[in-house]
């Protein structure tokens, strides 16, 4: 039977709890504090904030659950004596055994926790806001795919917005839970980062302009974004269907010309051997790689031109054009199978 996942801490509306079995650090007296109620849909699979981390328990320590968390245990029918698991979205986990039912839950640990490793490749989805919850599709799977950071980014033809701070702060919060939703499904232990809101700059309709105070590299465009990424070494590619190289022949590309001395040729080894290769120069190949998928609507020839201005790279994907809900999920899957944790 598979183990029910859940998450411990919050973000300041809670924190871990324990038992006076050895949390000197994060319960006072002995008391144990319980993570706090969150304001999530109860009929989800999420429940509660990514928050204080589990590193540092150990075997026979308790955690005390409550709120939306203790109401998903009691919608899942938990019983005395289950093992479930725990999380805290930082990385960490934990087995534990339901010691205590009721308004709270309180669950033994039966290991210490373990910080588990963080991805060598980092995967970023710089998403456009985009109708009929599209973009919120596009962000459920791409977690589950193991996104590290997701971008929401109003394009120029984007129909919905965030244009004012309240729509922002709202729109980013819905983000979240779904991340964590996704992360308890995929049952993963780090939570993906939501990125700050960005878009095109108001130079984009005239043309992209690097000079443009929008385009600093201090600046919240989309532009910058990738600039950014591209200066802490990784790789950007944009998909759009003008693009006349695949995705996964520029994959192929990143793993060859970091195995190959720039004097060699290429080999012409065949893809079924690019995971292969890949294990072999992980510590030369990037360790970021983001994909911009834009809106229904298309991204624009202005827009195009200022991803390319600022070093990243039309992709292709396949043959078939993809609603933006499928085809940012569907590039981070081909990236890792080829070069990241599915290889």
């Amino acid at each position: 039977m598979t183990r029910q996942v859940f998450v411990v801490g919050s973000l300041g509306r809670g924190s871990v709890g324990a038992s006076s079995l050895g949390l000197s650090g994060l319960g006072q007296g002995g008391t144990g504090v319980g993570v706090a109620r969150t304001g999530f849909d109860s009929t989800r699979d999420s429940a509660s904030i990514r928050g204080d981390s589990l590193a540092g328990l150990s075997s026979g320590d308790e955690v005390e659950l409550a709120g939306e968390e203790a109401h998903h245990a009691a919608v899942k029918r938990l019983c005395l004596g289950e093992i479930v698991d725990l999380v805290d979205g930082l990385g960490s986990r934990a087995t534990g055994e339901v010691v205590r039912l009721g308004k709270t839950i309180r669950i033994r640990l039966l290991d210490a926790a373990q910080l588990e490793a963080e991805p060598a490749l980092r995967l970023t989805l710089i998403q456009a806001l985009a109708k009929e919850k599209r973009d919120m599709q596009a962000l459920e799977s791409a977690c589950e795919i193991g996104a590290t950071r997701v971008v929401p980014w109003g394009a120029a033809r984007s129909v919905s917005r965030w244009d004012t701070v309240p729509k922002r702060a709202k729109g980013r919060e819905k983000w979240r839970k779904l991340a964590l939703s996704a992360m308890k499904q995929s049952r993963q232990s780090r939570l993906a980062e939501i990125g700050e809101y960005v878009e095109s700059g108001v130079d984009v309709a005239r043309g992209y302009n690097a000079d443009s105070p929008d385009n600093r590299p201090d600046s919240k465009t989309v532009f910058s974004e990738v600039e950014r990424i591209i200066s802490r070494g990784g790789v950007v590619f944009v998909l759009h269907e003008s693009a006349t190289e695949k995705l996964s022949s520029l994959l192929e590309d990143l793993v060859f010309d970091s195995a190959t001395p720039p004097s060699q040729p290429l080999p012409p080894v065949p893809v079924r051997s690019l995971s292969n290769a890949a294990q072999g120069v992980q510590q030369q190949l990037p360790t970021e790689i983001a994909v911009v998928v834009g809106p229904e609507g298309g991204i624009t020839e202005a827009e195009l031109a200022g991803f390319e201005t600022v070093g990243a790279r039309v992709a292709l994907l396949g043959p078939t054009v993809l609603r933006c809900s499928t085809a940012g999920p569907a590039a981070l899957a081909v990236i890792q199978a080829t070069l990241g944790s599915w290889r």
